[in-house]
């Protein structure tokens, strides 16, 4: 795939492509100094830090801040003290982050990076940033800024979490209030005259992710959204089809610890939550989505749904206990949940000798029947959850990964006396080494046989706070 890249202009030209006339020429004494356009201004935020941060509406002190600080917010807002999503006022364009770091999209190329966005039926974006961490921020220009009605934000936040799924995005960073790298001359890798519209954009959502998110029936159906165990009974599904405006702040909490009971992680209960509050006729603000999502998952929080508080909301009995039927085994189902492929890697590492495996991590993925974005959430959830250790040697297509289980003094023992140590003194000698450099096992659902090499260590990969 050949990749032509659009010669780049000069910063001021690009960041006029964003904020056409929200924006003056030149600071103003007056506050409403753009004349005949009342509160059509925005304000533009920057950052080094992320956390502190100053403000500006003219294109001459953007410049003097983009000299001194690293982020800028694409969008803008009618106030200068308080960036958040209810201080909006224009959406200009929907930016993505790309990360590579904890082995994420290890190895990832500009071209790897367009068949991704080519391959899931969007636009060729308007300009792609590299980040020092290798990473890349991927700007979606609109052709006209969208006004930040509540409405518009809450589809804004859900085109930009489908599109962070359709090409292996972070999901974290979602946002239409989000800091993102001010692009220049030093970083922008690609470049088109490329815009899209509002409207173009709720297409592609609607005819390719829509039905598998929100599909449901009314009456005696079930929610697209319920997935096995206690959210197939009867109140949970009467839940799921939505409530009225009322409940809706406790419904979402309560569907929240559902998920979490069912062994879903944050990030798919807070998917599966966003997808629900989609199909409400008043729906909840995203943020209040993501604080009902991280109220149930904090850490000493409650551990399910209350039954009283889930028979009164949905007005039908419930109570726990094995009164209704199981889910699908999973060799019946299509997809397996990230908690059971994280079984199956500590499963697979647990039987191979030296408690480890070597291989690309799209060959790795195969292996255990995921594609790369499935796989790179696993290692991520297994590294926080400080199970296993990632290490990588070489760059690019002949980079290697190694996975190592961390195990506990007592699977220690039993490894150190049941596999040969080899060692001459030197870091670079490789320790529990199989008899043979190559291991078949076949014993992880949906996927292939894993294989086991040598490798030489390099560095090892820590789950990091280091800006995008």
């Amino acid at each position: 795939m050949s990749i032509v890249v659009q010669s780049k202009a000069g910063q001021g030209h690009i960041l006029r492509r964003f904020f056409r006339s929200q924006v003056q020429e030149s600071p103003s004494r007056h506050k409403q100094s753009n004349a005949g356009r009342g509160y059509d201004f925005g304000w533009i935020y920057t950052s080094q830090d992320c956390q502190t941060y100053r403000v500006c509406r003219s294109y001459n002190t953007l410049d003097i801040h983009a000299q001194s600080n690293t982020y800028y917010t694409p969008n803008t807002f009618y106030r200068n003290d308080r960036r958040a999503q209810d201080t909006l006022r224009w959406l200009n364009a929907v930016v993505l982050d790309i990360d590579t770091k904890n082995g994420q999209n290890d190895g990832l190329i500009l071209p790897e990076l367009l068949e991704r966005i080519s391959a899931a039926g969007l636009p060729r974006p308007s300009l792609i940033v590299r980040t020092p961490s290798g990473g890349f921020h991927v700007h979606f220009i609109l052709d006209q800024p969208r006004k930040a009605y509540a409405n518009a934000v809450r589809q804004y936040q859900l085109l930009q979490r489908t599109i962070a799924e359709a090409i292996g995005a972070d999901l974290q960073a979602i946002g239409a209030e989000r800091f993102f790298r001010i692009p220049n001359d030093s970083n922008i890798i690609f470049q088109t005259d490329s815009t899209v519209s509002f409207e173009a954009l709720n297409d592609w959502y609607w005819m390719n992710y829509a039905e598998s998110r929100t599909s449901h029936c009314k009456g005696a159906g079930r929610a697209d959204l319920s997935g096995r165990g206690i959210l197939q009974h009867p109140a949970f599904q009467t839940l799921l089809r939505g409530v009225q405006v009322g409940a809706r702040d406790r419904t979402a909490y309560t569907l929240a610890l559902a998920f979490k009971v069912e062994g879903y992680t944050d990030d798919e209960a807070a998917a599966k939550l966003h997808a629900w509050n989609e199909l409400l006729d008043t729906p909840l603000s995203c943020r209040e989505i993501e604080k009902k999502v991280k109220s149930a998952y904090r850490e000493g929080g409650k551990k399910g749904p209350k039954a009283s508080i889930v028979t009164e909301l949905s007005g039908i009995a419930f109570q726990y206990g094995p009164v209704w039927e199981p889910a699908k085994p999973r060799e019946e189902r299509k997809n397996s949940h990230f908690d059971e492929w994280a079984h199956d890697v500590i499963t697979s590492l647990k039987a191979l000798p030296g408690n480890e495996i070597v291989d690309s991590q799209r060959k790795l993925a195969a292996h255990w029947g995921m594609s790369l974005s499935s796989f790179q959430h696993v290692i991520r959830m297994l590294i926080d959850s400080e199970r296993i250790t990632v290490e990588v040697t070489g760059k690019g297509r002949t980079a290697q990964t190694v996975i190592r289980l961390v195990c506990d003094e007592l699977e220690q023992e039993q490894m150190d006396n049941s596999s040969p140590l080899v060692s001459s003194g030197s870091k670079n000698e490789f320790f529990n080494v199989p008899s043979s450099n190559t291991l078949i096992l076949d014993t992880v659902v949906g996927g292939a046989g894993l294989l086991v090499g040598r490798f030489v260590y390099q560095h090892r990969l820590l789950p990091g706070a280091d800006p995008p």
